[in-house]
């Protein structure tokens, strides 16, 4: 498998680069999730000190990690 990054609007994908392909094959598109935000924890952990700017970037990192799984991942099957 090959990826490749593109533009999604209005319905339509244009590619950042041109693919090696010149007759129709089958694609995976996959679009990121959008970026969520840290809300405040509430119930057996109220008192706690929670360090909330830790946690998004942890929440960061792993979003970082699992895209380059993704990647990895369709770089295996070739």
């Amino acid at each position: 498998m090959n990826a490749l990054k593109g533009i999604y609007q209005n319905g339509t994908i244009e590619l950042l680069e041109k693919p090696r392909f010149e007759t129709p094959v089958e694609v995976l598109v996959i679009f990121p999730e959008k970026r969520k935000a840290v809300k405040k924890i509430g119930g057996l952990f109220k008192g706690f000190p929670i360090d909330y700017e830790r946690i998004g970037r942890d929440l960061k990192e792993l979003s970082r990690r699992s895209e380059e799984h993704l990647l990895s991942e369709l770089g295996d099957d070739k």
